[in-house]
């Protein structure tokens, strides 16, 4: 030690730095005293962590409880009130169905809670209305009416996405705590408008690109009181998700086309004829093109993407596993469709139930630690709801 602070501890094992320790002077020395303490103190700390053990996390499955009889009454009240007044309760009708939906899922014993103000959906879904309304009435009137409306609904996607978001989260609350989505407008403008770009610019490859950062965005801007979610799913499993959609919509395709072959046939079918069957066939060829091809690849997608995502989120020390199955969701999307449509409506409640309480309690939190350790500030303000109500226009929650 002729020099002090030019000792390089790392060409030394862990019992000389001790001994270094019990014989340096550490008046003359003082650098290098410095350098041998911090070293023992960092290879002690790593020696701790490597022996510490992994800590491990109670599985907790949401439970959904809600009934379809007991929503029923609900649902029919909501729709014969609506159809009275016009539409005007419509408000109403939502919050009353989102409450009932979220005071019936419940996580640890303890229900969710659902607070919007029906008066302010309301007024957000005639402004709603109005924007939208205008983009028809631009249809008719030209082509380049047309286009401004478009670019005026394209520039203003991304705000709305954020808005909606920053809506729905701060209306819902589990344990008293409310969550949040906290704005960021430039990623938003990046994702969703540059994304789009890209994704028509490189004839679609960029799309499960674009979709794995929309669900990004999303669950790492959220947070349940003052802790946020973090996610980072793989970009692999979209491009295999898209491309086996893909595969699925083909094979479908084709079935649907050979089932129709064989229902022309049988019907002896001639299209030039005015006989019934000309005109029910095309009708029946393009229910089933929807009513299989929709829910096969919704069915397909959703489940492989949200189990990504889930399977990577956290929330502090918190994890998630989510485990939805293709075919299970595909087979009750298939079955809600047909007998939706075989009933005229009547069956929708039953319906939403059984999804809901599939992909419900198909989800797990994996908690870390003690659920009751969350805090929160005073809860953020609530924005207006014309933009969660021009979302829903557009069908922008992306399957949350």
């Amino acid at each position: 030690m002729a020099l002090d602070g030019d000792l390089d501890c790392l060409k030394l094992d862990t019992s000389q730095i001790e001994d270094g320790l019990r014989h340096i002077d550490r008046q003359r020395f003082p650098l290098n005293y410095r350098k041998l303490t911090d070293e023992l103190a960092r290879r002690r700390a790593q020696e701790q962590a490597t022996m510490a053990p992994t800590p491990v996390r109670a599985p907790l499955r949401f439970e959904f409880r809600g009934e379809t009889r007991e929503y029923f009454r609900i649902w029919i009240v909501n729709l014969a009130l609506t159809i009275v007044t016009l539409g005007v309760y419509s408000a109403w009708a939502k919050v009353r169905r989102q409450r009932y939906f979220h005071s019936n899922t419940f996580l640890a014993g303890s229900a969710f809670g659902y607070h919007a103000d029906p008066v302010r959906i309301l007024i957000g879904r005639a402004i709603a209305a109005v924007l939208v309304g205008s983009y028809f009435v631009a249809v008719r009137i030209s082509v380049v009416a047309t286009l401004a409306a478009g670019a005026v609904i394209f520039l203003a996607l991304p705000w709305l996405v954020v808005k909606s978001r920053m809506f729905s989260a701060r209306v819902t609350s589990w344990r008293g705590l409310r969550f949040n989505f906290r704005p960021d407008y430039r990623r938003a403008y990046l994702i969703f408008a540059g994304g789009l770009i890209l994704t028509i610019l490189t004839l679609g490859l960029f799309a499960p690109r674009m979709s794995r950062e929309r669900y990004r965005f999303i669950v790492t801007r959220t947070s349940y009181a003052d802790t946020p979610f973090e996610s980072d799913p793989g970009i692999g499993r979209f491009y295999q998700t898209t491309f086996g959609a893909i595969g699925l919509a083909v094979g479908v395709g084709i079935f649907v086309m050979m089932f129709m072959t064989a229902l022309i046939k049988g019907l002896d079918f001639n299209p030039h004829s005015s006989h019934t069957a000309a005109k029910v066939v095309p009708l029946i060829s393009l229910f089933f093109n929807y009513a299989i091809l929709g829910p096969v690849v919704l069915g397909y997608t959703q489940s492989r993407n949200l189990n990504e995502v889930l399977n990577h989120t956290t929330l502090g020390p918190h994890a998630f596993s989510s485990a939805l199955g293709a075919q299970r969701l595909i087979g009750l999307y298939l079955g809600n469709v047909f007998a939706i449509v075989g009933t005229l409506g009547m069956l929708t409640p039953w319906a939403e139930i059984r999804l809901m309480r599939y992909r419900l309690e198909s989800v797990q939190l994996l908690a870390g630690q003690s659920l009751d350790d969350f805090v929160a500030r005073a809860p953020q303000s609530v924005p207006a709801a014309a933009a969660e109500e021009l979302a829903s226009f557009l069908d922008l929650d992306f399957g949350f």
